[in-house]
């Protein structure tokens, strides 16, 4: 009798025993479950020099702008994020507009010969080569390059401008092969296509043949165009990434934006808040656009996840965050007005999203310009701000500078 009671408080001194253990191993469980949910985002100033850099966009560990700090032109400047190291691409007296990236290659828009007669030129980093890709005596704009494949708007067949400077007649999209040395037309339809993107074998433009502004897509496995977008509202400013296409939608009576999955024939609205300013950009499951939620003196960076169906604000300097933007990988890349000029910045993303709308708060900033505080006061760097539920801000670096300066 005395053995089985013996067993029996034995039993249930292992029971409270187990329980307590349970207990105080809660804390931990729940802190590394609401680790693991928390979206970390540092924030890098690029440029620091007075002057006006715009038009961003990055690859890898390099990114590239437009910058206007050498006078009245605007130069191609390239930024190399694992070194540090900026090079000067372009040095002339006249202008070299939208830069693009991808691998060793930087392609942009040259007005060498005038802007109504700009070309498409390219720089092989590899190489340290420029070539001009384009010699048609008309005007050729907005390139994008995906591997071999370079796209841009074209006015050789009667596109042009009126007085007042908007654009008339017939714009094509083009492309040439670095590959072959071959120049194709891509659309033929004898209205506006303008605004080329390109992933892999696949071109996305907006098209006014319609009387309004659709998507089309033009497929160069197939050699098939294929008209996106039916609503009688602007759908404009195509992006693409994979089978993924996103664009600006009016539909609404505002600016949202929509998504088309060309595998799947379905599409999808992304945004509902109806105050998207430009962009979209895409890379693999993230949308980023610039946002005019909180006015248009405060124009900000949101991101868009696709697999966790998470909006998330990138930026929360109350200034303009605005124009051009991209993004490759967990890094984005936008103008920002903040230091009284426009200069260019990038965040890395890092984490997993928590599941829900997430609004971040930086609390140390410095003018690298000047370096004069900023309101609020800046704090040591890599300090870490205040937290918010599921989300993390960690102040940006400022890079110091190695000027690569390479005048041909």
């Amino acid at each position: 009798m005395e053995n089985r009671e013996d067993r029996y408080l034995i039993f249930l001194a292992l029971t409270a025993l187990v329980f307590v253990l349970f207990i105080s191993t809660l804390p931990v469980a729940l802190a590394f479950s609401l680790h693991s949910n928390r979206l970390t985002i540092n924030e890098t100033q690029i440029t620091t020099n007075i002057s006006d850099e715009a038009c961003p966009s990055i690859y890898g560990d390099r990114v590239v702008w437009q910058d206007l700090r050498n006078g009245k032109n605007w130069d191609i400047y390239m930024y190399n994020l694992s070194t540090q190291e900026e090079t000067w691409i372009t040095n002339s007296s006249f202008d070299h507009r939208n830069p693009v990236i991808y691998g060793n290659r930087i392609v942009w828009e040259d007005t060498c010969n005038s802007y109504q007669n700009a070309d498409i030129c390219m720089y092989n980093l590899t190489t340290s080569t420029e070539t001009q890709i384009t010699t048609n005596m008309s005007g050729q704009y907005a390139p994008d390059i995906y591997e071999d494949r370079i796209v841009w708007e074209d006015t050789r067949n009667g596109g042009g401008w009126d007085k007042e400077g908007n654009r008339t007649g017939n714009w094509d999209i083009y492309m040439y092969d670095l590959s072959t040395s071959t120049e194709y037309q891509i659309t033929t339809n004898e209205s506006m296509q303008e605004y080329p993107a390109i992933y892999e074998d696949r071109i996305v433009w907006q098209d006014s043949r319609n009387g309004n502004l659709d998507i089309y897509l033009y497929d160069l496995s197939t050699s098939r165009e294929t008209q996106i977008t039916t609503d009688p509202a602007a759908q404009y400013s195509p992006a693409i990434y994979g089978d993924r296409i996103i664009w600006t939608d009016a539909r609404n009576g505002k600016a949202d934006i929509y998504m088309y999955n060309v595998s799947t024939s379905v599409e999808s609205q992304i945004t509902a808040s109806g105050s998207v300013d430009y962009g979209p950009a895409v890379y693999g499951d993230r949308i980023v656009w610039v946002d005019y939620r909180k006015g248009w003196e405060n124009l900000d960076i949101y991101m868009y996840d696709l697999f966790t169906s998470t909006e998330t604000q990138i930026t929360t300097n109350e200034s303009n965050q605005w124009g051009e933007l991209d993004i490759w990988g967990n890094r984005i890349m936008w103008r920002d007005h903040r230091n009284g000029n426009n200069d260019i910045y990038v965040c890395t993303v890092l984490g997993k999203d928590a599941k829900s709308e997430v609004e971040p708060e930086i609390r140390s900033e410095v003018n690298p310009a000047s370096g004069l505080e900023v309101n609020p006061e800046p704090e040591r760097e890599e300090s870490t701000s205040k937290n918010i539920t599921g989300f993390e801000i960690i102040s940006y670096h400022r890079f110091a500078w190695c000027v690569l300066d390479r005048r041909r």
